[in-house]
């Protein structure tokens, strides 16, 4: 499973640079991760857009708890995308307006927090959750 995380916001501060990174090394073991940072949004990364799954991450309370995220993201795994593309900090009309010339496509949207929080401490906790919901899958005590 390849990740790509869209982060609205053009420079991290190196502490969330540093945090990100490590995670990034810890996800390793179970998926590959790329961030895409700035304003722009491109959403496709080559292929097709039906093996591709396209999740915005908006404020409210949060959708899943620990191990129902783990299960969201097992289900993630057992589908047919390859790719998932998720979006931080940018409005959901934004990215349904990017989505729209494709002619396939498939599209939740995910509540981590109900604290608006900037798109960067937003990405690091989007990050966490991802190595939580890995290490409950894989059934690691991380997540206790």
């Amino acid at each position: 499973m390849h990740y790509h995380i869209y982060c609205n916001q053009n420079n991290l501060e190196a502490n969330y640079q540093d945090a990100i990174a490590e995670f990034t090394k810890r996800l390793s073991a179970y998926c590959t991760v790329t961030l895409h940072t700035g304003q722009e949004l491109s959403l496709l990364s080559g292929g097709s857009p039906a093996r591709q799954h396209f999740l915005c991450v908006v404020p409210g309370v949060s959708s899943y708890s620990s191990p129902e995220f783990a299960g969201y993201i097992d289900r993630l795994q057992q589908s047919r995308h390859s790719a998932i593309h998720i979006t931080v900090g940018f409005p959901k009309a934004m990215v349904e307006n990017a989505l729209a010339p494709l002619p396939e496509y498939s599209f939740d949207t995910l509540s981590l927090t109900r604290l608006a929080l900037p798109p960067a401490p937003l990405t690091l906790l989007l990050y966490e959750q991802l190595y939580r919901g890995y290490t409950i899958l894989q059934g690691k005590t991380y997540h206790k």
